[in-house]
Parts: structure tokens; C-alpha cells; sequence
């Protein structure tokens, strides 16, 4: 059998939601700052673990596992859930 199961998920670092999350925030979010609520962990979204399959993406914490957002595409809709996500920090543009 060479489908892949159902549930399978690509893990790749953080960069690879940088599509995703340039659409929800119409900017590159990968060198935003992020804490994670359980472990206070800080570091940037692309050092998180990305979890990639069709319908999205999935950020976890490196440091606890924990999902820091989820990033859900619907057909024409789009659907951002923060879970331990504590903070989020950008330079502001200008």
C-alpha cells in the first residue's frame, strides 16, 4: 500500500509555514518572536516544529511539544487557533 495513513504529517522546522502565515498576516512571520504559555520558551516561528499536511499547518513548541498555533485552510476561508502561543513580537514596519 503506498497511501499515506490518514493522520500522517510531514515535521519540518518553521520555515515551512512561512506561506501560510504570510497570508493570515500579510508579512513574513518566520523571524516574529514566539513564547510558548507552558515551557516559556522564546525563539522565532521558524525555529518551531512544523507539522504540514493538506489541510494546514501545525506549530509546536521545540522545547515541550506543545502546539503553539494551528493554521487551517477551508476552501476560501482560513481558520488561525492559538494554543500555547504566550506571545507573538515583529518589528513594526516604518
Amino acid at each position: 500500500m503506498d497511501a499515506p495513513h490518514p493522520g500522517h504529517r510531514t515535521r519540518v522546522d518553521g520555515n515551512a509555514a512561512g506561506g501560510i502565515l504570510l497570508e493570515l498576516f500579510g508579512r513574513d512571520m518566520t523571524s516574529a518572536r514566539a513564547a510558548c504559555a507552558h515551557c516559556e520558551r522564546e525563539a522565532e516561528l521558524a525555529d518551531a516544529i512544523a507539522e504540514l499536511d493538506p489541510a494546514g499547518v501545525i506549530l509546536l513548541c521545540r522545547g515541550c511539544g506543545r502546539t503553539l498555533l494551528t493554521c487551517l485552510r477551508d476552501g476560501g476561508s482560513a481558520t488561525l487557533v492559538i494554543g500555547a502561543l504566550s506571545l507573538l513580537r515583529w518589528p513594526a514596519d516604518g
